[in-house]
C-alpha cells in the first residue's frame, strides 16, 4: 500500500471533485463517491450494507370522500 500526503486545500479539491463526479454519474457511483470522501475527510465510512427488507405501513382509517350537497 502507498502513502499519499495531501494538504488541506487539495483534500478540498479533490472533495470538490468527488462531488461533480458523483452529479455527473449519479446513483451509479455515489457510494464509491461517499466511501473516498469519507476517507479523505476522515469521517467515519458509512455502512455499505443496506437492510432491502421492505417496510411497509400499516393500514390507514380513512373516512369516505363525502360529497357536498348543493
Amino acid at each position: 500500500m502507498k502513502t499519499i500526503e495531501f494538504t488541506e486545500q487539495e483534500i478540498n479539491a479533490l472533495v470538490q471533485l468527488i462531488d461533480i463526479a458523483v452529479k455527473a454519474g449519479g446513483l451509479n457511483v455515489a457510494q464509491a463517491g461517499a466511501i473516498l470522501a469519507a476517507k479523505l475527510t476522515g469521517q467515519e465510512q458509512p455502512n455499505p450494507e443496506m437492510d432491502d427488507s421492505p417496510i411497509f405501513a400499516e393500514a390507514a382509517d380513512l373516512t369516505p370522500h363525502q360529497e357536498e350537497e348543493d
